[in-house]
């Protein structure tokens, strides 16, 4: 979907808590590599978000300063950043009136049946909003009341991080009591869609700890929110315990849709990002070591090393270029192998132990993918890459059993090494050796669901060709001599 097709709402949810709660480490979890890393605070210590950061669609990842005083205020667009501004650079603007806007090419961000605010069904954008962390200083909004935090028309929910090793502090409690007073006290200018809506995020929280936080944090909201005289169906509650440092890539990918699903929940439909189909979300929870990706990036790489290599290993019409037995007179056998293969290794730029490493990648024990890589990429790309290494094998026999009565050098090699050299360059124009130098593209796509589904769609792709082309090489090859002779006799 376009950005010309969606267009400013007003929902929002707010993302609060105190300095370095980890606000901003939660954002770029849960988008993970859609935004560059300069588009981000890096670090509570380094760069802080002095006035409210909005992260909404685009179909780009940008970072703009926009003015906008309120959630239903038109968005007047200031100046693009390239990177991330620090404080000093914010210093003169006044964080009532500013944001930044960042635009994130993420579906979750859509709302397809508009923002339930008005009749308009047309496609909006959702706003997430991260605000200064309070105890950070100096931050105007960041110490304001709760109510004055949470505007706009609509809220989609309030987002509150807190470390866990701050759970049971004081300050975490009086602000806690603050935001569920301003929840409680939602009025027209500050509702939500339905009942208020709180989700906890405790940060830092080892996983040992996870249910014991958990339950600690539960307590701590109902026992604040029923001290406001409310019932506990007034309140929707949803309480995350994380760990991003130690997350796998399984786990992480599991809190993502769990967030997302409790977030959106009040729209009445789950988020564009989780697919249907059990699958697609098997895949998602696979554990970090059932991860193909390193070993087809390391398939890639064996296939460009084997071409360098290739290229280098014949100039012009020599193996060893400018090498000849002139150059090698009065040298006894061994030295004069020695500097035949010295020559060629410089002329590859490599050494003798790099030439035997040549190593078709595996998975880990147990992987659900484990017969179609052995019985299909394993074969695939011993195909692929034993010619090459067939060759430097032979090359290197070649110049090991070199003799001083040789009569022409470049004669010998090339009896010896042609064939094998013509038959590992036509490997490398194989349909599968397409396949494999189109992966680091396929790699950089950020769902594994969509990684393993295009890489096994290519891979019957490529088999169904080769087949093909198996079955029907030698009337194909018939047609083409056939085509030949007639343009010739015409």
């Amino acid at each position: 979907m376009s950005t010309h097709a969606v267009q400013d709402g007003v929902l929002t949810a707010r993302f609060v808590g105190e300095f370095s709660a980890g606000k901003t480490r939660l954002l770029r979890e849960l988008f993970g590599e859609q935004i560059p890393p300069a588009l981000l605070p890096i670090s509570s210590l380094e760069r802080q978000t002095r006035v409210p950061l909005e992260i909404t669609y685009g179909d780009l990842p940008a970072l703009t300063l926009i003015q906008r005083e309120h959630d239903y205020s038109a968005a007047d667009m200031l100046e693009a950043f390239a990177h991330f501004p620090a404080r000093d650079e914010l210093g003169h603007l006044d964080p009532t009136r500013h944001r930044l806007r960042l635009t994130v090419n993420a579906p979750q961000l859509i709302l397809p049946e508009g923002d339930h605010y008005t009749d308009d069904k047309s496609p909006k954008r959702l706003f997430l909003i991260d605000t200064p962390g309070w105890n950070s200083g100096d931050d105007e909004i960041a110490e304001r009341c709760a109510a004055s935090l949470i505007t706009g028309h609509h809220n989609l929910a309030v987002v509150y991080v807190t470390q866990a090793s701050r759970l049971d502090g004081a300050t975490n409690a009086d602000h806690l009591q603050d935001f569920l007073l301003a929840l409680a006290e939602a009025d027209e200018d500050a509702r939500f869609l339905g009942q208020a809506k709180l989700l906890m995020v405790i940060t830092h929280c080892p996983e040992k700890d996870a249910n014991h936080l958990q339950e600690r944090a539960r307590a701590l909201v109902w026992r604040l929110w029923e001290e406001l005289d409310h019932a506990a169906g007034d309140l929707e509650l949803d309480i995350f315990c994380v760990d991003f440092q130690v997350m796998s890539s399984g786990d992480l990918q599991h809190f993502r849709e769990q967030f997302w699903h409790r977030l959106l929940a009040p729209l009445g439909h789950p988020p564009q990002s989780i697919d249907s189909h059990p699958w697609a979300a098997a895949f998602k929870r696979w554990p970090a070591e059932w991860d193909i990706t390193p070993c087809l990036l390391e398939s890639a790489q064996l296939l460009e090393r084997g071409e360098q290599l290739l290229n280098k290993a014949r100039v012009g019409e020599e193996f060893v270029a400018g090498m000849n037995m002139y150059r090698l007179l009065g040298l006894k056998p061994v030295e004069l192998r020695e500097k035949v293969l010295k020559t060629w290794l410089k002329q590859l730029r490599t050494d003798t132990d790099s030439l035997a490493q040549w190593k078709v990648p595996f998975l880990a024990q147990g992987h659900p993918l484990a017969q179609w890589w052995q019985q299909y990429w394993q074969v695939e790309m011993e195909h692929l890459i034993s010619p090459v290494s067939n060759f430097f094998a032979t090359a290197m026999r070649t110049i090991n059993r070199l003799k001083h009565d040789t009569d022409d050098l470049q004669v010998h090699l090339d009896q010896q090494l042609t064939a094998p050299y013509e038959v590992a360059q036509a490997a490398f124009k194989s349909s599968f050796a397409c396949l494999v130098r189109g992966l680091p593209a396929l790699c950089v796509e950020h769902d594994i669901e969509q990684r393993i589904a295009t890489i096994l769609s290519l891979s019957l792709l490529q088999s169904r060709y080769e087949d093909y082309y198996l079955h029907h090489g030698i009337e194909l090859a018939a047609l083409g001599q056939a085509t030949t002779s007639k343009i010739q006799s015409t």
